[in-house]
């Protein structure tokens, strides 16, 4: 007990310093997502693909490495039914790392990969991958322009045989600095 709260302790101290308030900062992000979908089908179900309009949310922490590359993480949810999470057709999409280059003052390229969560009837798990370019219109304020991929499926869950959906989507939001 005593050597897990030395650990503990000695992990904050060595912690502190990167936790520092200059170090990392949160942005968070509102915006609307064209949004492709293809499923594979199955046995259950026909094969089929839509396209739709979603909105955005995203949330994130950054720190800069240097004075060009920055590394953070995030998630982004793509919204169909705010009151449904079962069988909603939300996507989760969680950035486990992303990295981002200052091309000039106002423009910053990103590039992002990571874990995805579908809700649908049967869960479905998966990878994503995406890039994009930031305009800082201030130093609180960007624009960003995403294109993301992200593939998932439900071959976990014995219950329900193997099914794929494939998802697509380019976004604009806006993000907030703090």
């Amino acid at each position: 007990m005593v050597s897990r709260l030395a650990a503990g302790l000695l992990a904050c101290v060595v912690a502190a310093p990167a936790m520092a308030d200059d170090a990392w900062y949160w942005n968070l992000g509102v915006g609307g997502s064209v949004f492709y979908q293809s499923n594979s089908g199955g046995s259950a179900s026909p094969e089929f693909t839509d396209t739709s309009f979603r909105p955005n949310v995203q949330l994130g922490v950054m720190r800069p490495i240097n004075e060009r590359w920055s590394l953070g993480t995030g998630v982004e949810l793509l919204v169909e039914d705010f009151t449904d999470w079962g069988n909603s057709g939300n996507l989760l999409m969680w950035r486990i790392g992303e990295f981002g280059y200052q091309l000039s003052d106002n423009w910053a390229l990103t590039f992002y990969g990571g874990a995805a969560r579908y809700y649908r009837e049967t869960s479905a798990y998966g990878y994503g991958f995406g890039a994009g370019a930031l305009y800082q219109l201030s130093p609180s304020w960007a624009l960003s322009f995403e294109i993301n991929y992200v593939g998932t499926d439900t071959s976990i869950n014995s219950a329900d045989p193997f099914k794929r959906d494939k998802f697509g989507w380019g976004s604009t939001v806006l993000r907030y600095k703090f």
